[in-house]
Formats: structure tokens, sequence, C-alpha cells
């Protein structure tokens, strides 16, 4: 029998909400998920999901079971199809920096876009691209723009006005950042090149005092994607890019930032990064299953970084084949809080960072070589600079009010019920947030997708920096009756950075749930084309809220009761260390506290138990014989496990 001891669910808001002066409203209460459900585990796939991944099998439901559209909220906005695609998969986790609003009020939208019948190798893939001129969007395209079949854009606009689109070569198996070129924005011949390195599922934001720096960042190819070499000790790491004239020349191509090399993570999956830009402050946030949520800031327009962890995974260094995830060593599995590695950043306008993941659970059986998830999970994350731990945002909705999450099972994207994150701010400082999340409304029987449920894009606002939310609005098109309404999917929204008054945001919309690259055609589609919609939501749709609500939410409703830190504040000092270090721990009650040190190896070198007294504690352990390296000091204290990695100089 497997324990489910979830690691860092535990939140707290009383300093963060006293400290605001507001109002906080905490009225909504996220469904319960059926144990069936949200212990469902499925073998987790790191890399990228375009090759096929794992799917969630449905069990049978009948089709007018929850056959309703939202209610409570009134909506008005405008919405037109700006493109199409076969090709039906726009990210692996995180959402690409897709629309761009122009101070003149013109637009430009890009996605992943092909034609071919088959999806799986869509051999014309390319950038799918429309623009906006201020009163017509242009005729949805029917040609990429790259010369060779390409993935996964970015747009962006310099501050001279030209257009720069970067996404990623994909012949042969063979990537390569793509960079696409013109001086104007909305016309003119683009210019192709690339810049040289075989990169993958690239993120690009433009920044710099002068708005002509390009910072890129990307996955590097290694042995998980395509049986090459890890790069600098990693398995996909993170390379970053950048270039001071508009993307001319390049004085940074493919460098991996200290910070995030691999002294602190082995590697990272596919798309599971972001980025933002605001004159000469960069920030870039990355997450997945089994590492941190950590976000990287320059103020010096990506000369030099520093870390903020904002959400630790438990185990450094994870490493599924060698290790599980028997925390506490006590001969049984635990289960671990994580983020699902859609994670998105935005820079408010006084350079504070903001940022979002999917909340995940992860699992891995003693003598297996993979982590397994669980897909049932639900919830999306929130963190900004003035917090000291993130708390939950969103949860999927209960529309036919019964407290319980009715759905079964819905299309594969290895992230939490509730994700996608992607988010704008206004002039003013109000912050608007769209998110992918499920909807109970669920497919006929006897179609494809029979017996999921689909998701549904949504927009929620803030309008004091984060503290209270308001919203969610549905912004699936709105036109349908109320049974084709139900049964769409409309997915991986893109909001632009910029808000005037309106939310400007692309997503995907089909009638079939998940997508055509799962493999073994477990989310079977319906063979039409997927639509690109956008959306133009005036924020006075949110004046409809009469209040908002807090950041957090009570997570018993959803069956995972909150676990207590018996152990607060662990930490090593100094570090990192040459003869001693200090171990520091603050305890909520007495008890035994047990240490054991071991090297990268696995190997252990040191295991030693003191019984400790309720409150602060110091321990001081001799480390002088130890050779200079990295190490692990794990503490166990009521089965609680925390591990902290140790530096010897």
């Amino acid at each position: 029998m497997k324990k489910h001891l979830l690691i860092g669910v535990a939140v707290g808001i009383g300093s963060i909400v006293c400290a605001q002066n507001n109002t906080m409203h905490t009225g909504k209460k996220a469904p319960k998920i059926k144990p069936e459900v949200a212990n469902k585990v499925l073998p987790y796939r790191k890399q990228a999901l375009d090759s096929g991944a794992p799917g969630f099998q449905a069990a049978a439901q009948s089709n007018n079971q929850h056959n309703h559209q939202a209610v409570g909220v009134s909506r008005s906005f405008a919405s037109a199809v700006i493109g199409t695609s076969m090709y039906d998969l726009q990210s692996n986790a995180s959402i690409c920096n897709r629309i761009v609003l122009n101070s003149d009020g013109t637009i430009g939208a890009t996605w992943t876009m092909s034609h071919d019948s088959d999806a799986e190798t869509s051999p014309n893939r390319g950038t799918g691209y429309n623009y906006f001129d201020g009163t017509n969007w242009g005729t949805p395209p029917t040609a990429r723009l790259e010369s060779i079949r390409c993935g996964w854009p970015n747009l962006a606009v310099t501050g001279t006005g030209g257009e720069v689109i970067v996404s990623h070569e994909a012949t042969s198996g063979v990537g390569n950042i793509h960079v696409l070129r013109r001086p104007v924005k909305g016309t003119g011949s683009w210019t192709d090149t690339t810049l040289g390195y075989p990169d993958v599922w690239p993120r690009m934001v433009v920044g710099g005092a002068n708005g002509m720096s390009i910072h890129i960042i990307s996955q590097t190819t290694g042995a998980s994607t395509s049986g090459n070499p890890p790069f600098h000790g990693q398995d996909g790491a993170i390379a970053y890019s950048r270039s001071l004239d508009g993307g001319v020349t390049w004085d940074k191509v493919q460098t991996v930032i200290p910070e995030i090399d691999s002294s602190h993570y082995l590697g990272f999956g596919g798309d599971s990064y972001a980025i933002d830009a605001k004159g000469d402050t960069i920030v870039i946030v990355a997450g997945g299953f089994d590492v941190d949520v950590v976000l990287l800031k320059s103020t010096d327009n990506g000369t030099s970084w520093t870390k903020t962890i904002v959400h630790e995974f438990p185990v450094p260094l994870y490493d599924a084949s060698t290790m599980d995830t028997d925390l506490d060593d006590d001969g049984t599995t635990d289960t671990i809080e994580t983020n699902d590695a859609s994670v998105a950043v935005l820079l408010d306008n006084n350079g504070k960072a903001h940022v979002w993941f999917g909340r995940m659970r992860v699992i891995e059986d003693v003598g297996e070589t993979n982590l397994s998830y669980f897909p049932g999970t639900d919830g999306l994350w929130y963190w900004n600079e003035t917090m000291a731990e993130p708390g939950i945002v969103a949860f999927a909705e209960d529309i036919d009010g019964d407290n319980m999450l009715n759905v079964e099972g819905w299309g594969t994207y290895q992230t939490s019920l509730t994700s996608f994150p992607s988010a704008g701010i206004d002039a003013a400082g109000n912050i608007y947030l769209s998110y992918g999340s499920i909807y109970e409304g669920v497919a006929e029987e006897g179609v494809p997708g029979g017996g999921k449920s689909f998701r549904h894009t949504y927009v929620m606002m803030s309008r004091d920096g984060g503290f209270t939310w308001c919203g969610p609005i549905n912004v699936v098109n709105p036109d349908y009756t109320d049974d084709q309404y139900d049964y769409l999917e409309g997915v991986f929204g893109a909001v632009a950075r910029d808000v005037d008054g309106s939310v400007h945001l692309v997503y995907q919309k089909d009638n079939s749930p998940g997508h055509a690259l799962s493999s073994n055609n477990v989310d079977p589609q319906s063979g039409n084309e997927s639509e690109i919609i956008y959306v133009n939501l005036p924020v006075n749709n949110f004046d409809a809220f009469s209040s908002c609500d807090s950041l957090f939410f009570d997570l018993e409703s959803v069956g995972i009761k909150e676990v207590k830190d018996v152990a607060k504040n662990v930490q090593l000092y100094p570090n990192p260390a040459a003869s001693s270090v200090n171990l520091l721990l603050s305890l909520n009650k007495a008890g035994k506290v047990a240490v054991k040190i071991t090297n990268m190896m696995g190997q252990e070198l040191n295991a030693f138990e003191e019984n400790m007294a309720a409150g602060d504690n110091k321990l001081n352990i001799n480390i002088s014989n130890y050779k200079p390296g990295v190490y692990f000091v794990k503490t166990t204290v009521h089965n609680k496990v925390v591990t902290k990695k140790l530096i010897v100089e």
C-alpha cells in the first residue's frame, strides 16, 4: 500500500493579507475530485508530447449528464477566426509569446500551423501569422512563413517597429533556432536566418533600454530528445542567447546561466520555461515535475542573474533512473507535491516579478526508472516577489454547483487540470491572467473523444498586485447554442502582454478533447482543422464582479489534507563550507531528528540522530574530511523530509 505524503502543501496568508488592507472574500471553494480520478497514475514523459505521450482513458458517460453552460457571469466580447491548423499541439507545457498588441492598436499573432492531413509528420508545418491593422484581421494564412519545417513561434516588435519571430526548425529530428525579421510590422518580406545550434522549443522577448535587445531561451537537444550527448552535463539544458541590435548579431549564444547549470539541475523538460522583459530587467522562470520552480532575474539586460526558489522540489538533482520517492526511507513510496512544468512570468510596472505554475503530484516506486504523475491533480499556483510562499489562484469551476468535479476522463496534456497560464498588464498595474481548465461538459459517446471532458480558456484579473482576483470569465466562443458550447476544446490561450481597454488573446479551438499527437491515438480527433481564435475581452466585463476573492483556496475541498510543517526554516550555514557546517532548523514540537549526508553517487557518508527541543535549534557538523564537491544533507523529523544541497570547498 502506497503512502501518499504531500510535501509542501501548507500555505499561510495572514501576514500577506493584512499588509494589503483589503477585505478578503473567501466564498470560492474548489470542487472535490473523486478519489478514483484524483489517484489515477500515469507514467511521465519528461521531454515532449509532440511525438506522443501516454494518455488518460475515459470511463463511459452519458452524453447529456452535464449539458449546460457556465452560469452567473454576463460576458460581452468579440472573437474572430484568424487561422486554422491540422497540427493542434501549440506547446508541451508553457505558453509561447504568440500575440503582441502595439501602441497604435495594431496586433500581430502567431501559431504553429500545418494543413497536412497527417498531423504527426506535418511536412509543411511552420509559422501561421496574421495581422490586425486597426480595423480588420487579414485573411487566414494557408502557407507557413519559413522556407523549412518549423514550429513553436514567438512574436515580438522591436523599438524601431520591426517584427521578429523566433521558432525552431524540425527536420529529420534535428532542431535549430530559426529567426525571421522584417523592418516594418505587418508588412514586407521576411529575412530568414538561423542561429546555428540545434536547440528546440524557444521562448523570446524584446527588451533593453532602446527595445532592440532580443532575449531567447531554448532547450538543448540531449539524449532524451535526439540521442545527443548531454550539454555541459545536462540532458535538456536551458540555453540563453542575446542580441543587442535587433537580431543582426548575437553576443551570447547558447549559454547556460550558472544558477541553473548541472550543479543545480540534471536538466529540464520541453517547454518548461517562460521569459519576460521590461527595459533592462529580464526574468526567466523554469519548472518541471522533478525540479524546483526557479526564478532568474537580471537588472542589467541579461549580463548577470539572481536566483529565487519559488517552489522547492524536495530532492535536489533527482534522477528517476536511480532514485525513488521513498523520502523518509520507511519502505513506502511518498507522493510529492510539485509543479506541472507549465509556467508563466510577468514583470509589473514596478519591475516586480509575478509567477504562475500548475500544481502536480508525482510518485516513483522502488525499482522503477521513471516518475509517474497524477493527471487528476487540480490547481494553479501564483507567487510574486513580496510573498514568502505561493498560493492557489484558480481551480476548475464547479459548473453544476454540487461541490464535485464531475469528470472521468480528458485530453492528454501532462498538466494539471487547471494550467497553461499566460498574463498581461495595463498601464494602471492591473494584472490579467488567462489559463485553461477542465470543463464539466462531456463529449458524446460514439464520436472522437467520447466520454471525455473538454478544457476551456478563462481570464481573471487582479487590481491589487495579485492579492485578490476577480473572475473567472470563460472566453470560449459564447455564440454557440448550449449543446455546442459544451462540446468545444479551447486551449493554449496566450495573452498579449500589454492590455489597453481590452484583454487581447488567442487560443486554439476544435471539437475533440486533447490533441492528435498523443500516443496510441488515445485522444482520437474529429479530422477537422482546429481554429485559431482571437478574443477581444473589454476589461469592463470584470465590473460585474462586486467582490473579488482572496488568493488562497481551501485545499481540503479537493480531498487533499493540509500537511503542517513540523520542521521549518531548515538551513545550512555557511554554504559553501570548508571544515564544518551548521544545520539550523526550527521545530513546532520536540522530537528526534535524523540526519543523513550522501555524496553525488548516493553513497552514505554520515548518519546520526539527535533529540531536539521545540523552537530554534543549531547543530554543528564536522566536514573537514570531505573532499570538495556537492553533497546532500537529508533531515527527517516526524516523517517529514527536507533535503538541502551542501557545497564543500
